[in-house]
């Protein structure tokens, strides 16, 4: 499916991006950053962050009183059917000015073109759950995912990725609990499950699906993290066995999950140490926070000011001991920003910039750690 943005500015934004991290290291000067960006250019609209949200509030109220205004249209022959069309005209409506928008006004992720995509998603899904109703969860969930899926590859949303994820989980959890045994094993298939994906995700991709795929990346994390975590497992099996008593009974297998809850997080930062990992060390250190607090739910062997003291102390203390122990990188980690992935083609731009050339490239490497900014990986 071709893709909505001119990949070829994506990937020169990339560039220019990168080149200005060089300007802050001083590795370029202004004008060498200047004449980059004339080899290299890129036409987008990409407001502030405050103007985007602006763009966004506006484009939903303005297609609300569009839905609205079109209604009155349909207002003598109330009825599911007539509100079926209704959604699918103002669908087809919302994605006719989302790629026009795109194609004339040169929209990237602008606020506008966010609005409109996940109306004229909402507006579909919608049009066919009035159609089909009574459809079992697992088959919205699969309508949900189609929807998102499709406009994912288009469109590289972050929130479609989001909600493609969820529709993928949700779904397969409702067909495990119409079976006792898969109440049983659900656990064990989510973990399954999470791994499949990250190998699927895994994956060299193109560098516009880059950033959805650090969001996949972090989404399966999360997810074989709870589904090994003591106190989803066992709060999660008292509530699909619909027990209400105020603490929810033991588990099978309850030291099994102990381990889980206890060497997940520990994996985690290890394999962010190791691979100098940004997302798997992050990940990791949230994870061993709810493992903490996991542990403090069911063992209440002291009180919260003080175990709260505790941990403020230790991760200022090892935080403090990190930062002196890294200033001389060791085992190619370091306490400071450093972006030597994003230096792999300083030379080939550089070259091309003195002798006015694009170099040929087709695997340029981008991203060093930072979410927003295309990738994660290995620097610190």
């Amino acid at each position: 499916m071709k893709t909505a943005y001119n990949k070829s500015w994506v990937k020169n934004l990339q560039i220019q991006q990168t080149a200005q991290l060089w300007v802050t290291n001083n590795l370029l000067t202004s004008s060498q950053f200047e004449r980059i960006k004339a080899a290299f250019p890129e036409s987008f609209y990409r407001p502030g962050i405050f103007v985007k949200i602006g763009l966004f509030l506006f484009t939903v109220f303005g297609g609300s009183f569009f839905a609205g205004f079109l209604s009155l249209f349909f207002i003598d022959n109330a009825g599911s059917k007539t509100f079926a069309v209704l959604s699918f005209i103002s669908a087809a409506c919302y994605y006719f000015f989302l790629e026009f928008f795109i194609k004339d006004r040169k929209l990237f992720h602008s606020g506008i073109d966010n609005a409109l995509l996940y109306m004229g998603n909402g507006a579909i899904i919608i049009t066919f759950v009035v159609l089909f109703e009574g459809m079992e969860i697992w088959q919205y969930c699969s309508l949900v995912l189609l929807v998102n899926g499709i406009t994912t590859i288009r469109y590289a949303d972050l929130f479609t990725v989001f909600i493609s994820m969820a529709s993928i989980f949700v779904g397969f959890a409702s067909i495990l609990v119409k079976f006792p045994i898969g109440k049983a094993f659900m656990p064990f298939a989510t973990m399954i499950l999470s791994v499949l994906l990250y190998v699927v995700n895994k994956s060299e991709r193109d560098y516009y699906y880059r950033e959805c795929q650090i969001l996949i990346k972090i989404f399966v994390m999360v997810t074989f993290y709870f589904g090994g975590n003591y106190y989803v497992v066992r709060e999660g099996n008292a509530l699909l066995s619909e027990i209400t008593t105020p603490n929810a009974p033991q588990i099978p297998f309850a030291i099994l999950f102990y381990v889980f809850t206890t060497v997940i997080p520990i994996l985690y930062c290890f394999l962010g140490l190791k691979n100098r990992d940004r997302v798997f060390l992050i990940v990791g250190l949230f994870t061993a926070a709810f493992s903490c607090f996991t542990y403090r739910y069911y063992f209440d062997f002291l009180a919260i000011e003080i175990i709260l003291s505790i941990g403020g102390f230790l991760l200022i203390l090892i935080s403090v001991l990190s930062i002196n122990y890294l200033k001389i990188p060791r085992f190619g980690v370091t306490d400071e920003i450093m972006e030597g992935r994003k230096l792999a083609n300083l030379e080939a731009i550089l070259i091309a910039n003195q002798f006015g050339q694009t170099p040929e490239e087709n695997n340029f490497k981008f991203g060093g750690g930072n979410f927003g900014g295309g990738g994660a990986g290995n620097d610190y």
